[in-house]
Order: structure tokens, then C-alpha cells, then sequence
């Protein structure tokens, strides 16, 4: 009995277990990655230079009307994250939109941008809460978090299943080794 129990907890730890596997993108993913780097300028965000510690992370995104599922044309969108080491490093001390790493940009006709950035780290005690905090102007609300599916635990990533303002990215390898992932981001109320 006390073998078939202590079997029973060891299947349960690994069934909670986050999987960390980050495959290597397709042709056609590379090719819309190639769409996105062609953005532009208005478009494109670069958060971090070679310099920052951390895993390089590229996101193409695309903000669309939640209610009609239209493109967000022109919509300016705020992003702000922690340094690697899990700091915002904020100017403010009660502010973390002032973070360190944070820039802003505005969607093409098509409602994308795409972010240069590292992958932020993990704060507090938690090894699954790494996310990028959106703030798209004129919404309401206005606030939107993108995690990453590879960094998040069973409990948050209930959480964000139950929320419409929290997105779940799953990460995966350029050719050349950084990070990239392509997300939808739903906005409710928009102001367009």
C-alpha cells in the first residue's frame, strides 16, 4: 500500500511539472517572422540591446478588437518587464511601469508590432510568473499580460485560461537560437 501511495504522489508531481520543451520553428513560421522584422519602423520596438543579460526573445504580435475581431490599426501599446534577474528596476519605487525595461510603439494597418527584448526573469519565490506586462492605450481595460507557456506553473496557467486579459505564448527557437513567439492578443473596448 505504502509503495502504491508514494507511486501515486511521484506521477502527480510530474503530471504538475511545467514543460519546458522550446522547439525549433517552421518554414512558415520563419517566413512570418521575416514579415514581422519588415515592419515598419512605427512598428517595431527594441527593449534591450546585446549588451542585456538574458535570452533573447522575439515576439510578433498582432492586437485585434475582441468583440468583431477587427485589426487595432495605429493602436499605441506600452510593454514593460522585469531585468533577467527577476528586477523591475522601476524610476518610480511605486510604479512599475517605469521599469527599466519598458519602450512603446504603435501597430501597423494590420495591428502588429514586433518587440526585440530578453525573456524576463522569474520574481519573489516563484519559478512560473515571467511575463511581459501590455498596456494598450484608450482600452478599457487597458491592462494585458503576456506569460509564457514554458515558464508557467498548473495554478497560473488555470488562471489565465479563466482570464481575457492574460495571453499564454509558447515559445519557440529561431534558426539562430533566440526566443520567438507569435501571439493574437485580444483587446476589449478598444478605443478606435
Amino acid at each position: 500500500m505504502n509503495k502504491l501511495i508514494l507511486f501515486a504522489f511521484i506521477i502527480s508531481c510530474f503530471s504538475c511539472s511545467i514543460d519546458r520543451t522550446i522547439v525549433e520553428i517552421s518554414e512558415i513560421e520563419n517566413n512570418v517572422l521575416i514579415h514581422f522584422q519588415k515592419l515598419p519602423s512605427k512598428s517595431k520596438l527594441k527593449i534591450t540591446d546585446k549588451n542585456e543579460p538574458g535570452e533573447k526573445l522575439i515576439l510578433c504580435l498582432t492586437f485585434i478588437d475582441k468583440e468583431n475581431k477587427r485589426e487595432l490599426a495605429n493602436q499605441l501599446v506600452k510593454f514593460y518587464h522585469t531585468s533577467t534577474a527577476g528586477k523591475y528596476e522601476q524610476t518610480d519605487p511605486n510604479d512599475e511601469s517605469t521599469a527599466r525595461l519598458s519602450g512603446q510603439s504603435t501597430t501597423n494597418l494590420k495591428g502588429q508590432i514586433y518587440i526585440e527584448t530578453i525573456l524576463p526573469g522569474d520574481y519573489g519565490s516563484s519559478d512560473d510568473n515571467r511575463h511581459i506586462h501590455t498596456t494598450v492605450f484608450g482600452a478599457k481595460p487597458k491592462a494585458y499580460d503576456i506569460h509564457f507557456k514554458q515558464y508557467t506553473g498548473y495554478m497560473l496557467n488555470n488562471f489565465i485560461n479563466g482570464s481575457d486579459q492574460h495571453f499564454l505564448a509558447d515559445l519557440k527557437r529561431t534558426k539562430e537560437n533566440a526566443l520567438v513567439s507569435f501571439l493574437t492578443i485580444e483587446v476589449k473596448n478598444p478605443d478606435q
